[in-house]
């Protein structure tokens, strides 16, 4: 098999191995879940006794916070855009048992996409309203 068919065969949205697809469903909780670990890391991490809540390689902390959201949601609105023209490409397209598995995956693509980045911009919010470096109660 040619690599033309095998990157042919991936980015059709009725195979079921549709890289675009997949990305499209898992993409956005991963980047979540990634936007969770990291968010966390960055603040234990300029909290520390060595920082102490200055700067790291020249930025604030809710600077890299604020930086750290938006590529995340930018990856989030991309896998939600991949997982639309997929449902774009879909329209009008009759292949039986197929057609419906690619539909409802590119649909719960968008729909996880749209759920996810609006997490990822809630969570961008608590940086801004909580004080950073600070002992609990």
């Amino acid at each position: 098999m040619s690599a033309r068919a095998v990157s042919t065969r991936f980015a059709d949205p009725l195979s079921p191995r549709s890289l675009v697809l997949w990305i499209g469903v898992l993409g956005p909780p991963l980047a979540w879940a990634t936007n969770l670990v990291l968010g966390d890391l960055i603040f234990e991490l300029g909290c520390g006794p060595a920082v102490r809540g200055r700067e790291i390689l020249g930025l604030s902390l809710k600077a890299w916070s604020l930086i750290e959201s938006a590529v995340l949601l930018a990856a989030t609105v991309a896998a939600g855009m991949l997982a639309y023209l997929a449902l774009r490409r879909l329209r009008g397209v009759d292949g039986g048992t197929a057609a419906g598995r690619a539909r409802a995956l590119a649909m719960a693509g968008v729909a996880s996409s749209c759920l996810y980045g609006l997490i990822i911009v809630y969570g961008t919010l608590a940086p801004f309203l909580l004080h950073t470096c600070q002992r609990s109660l």
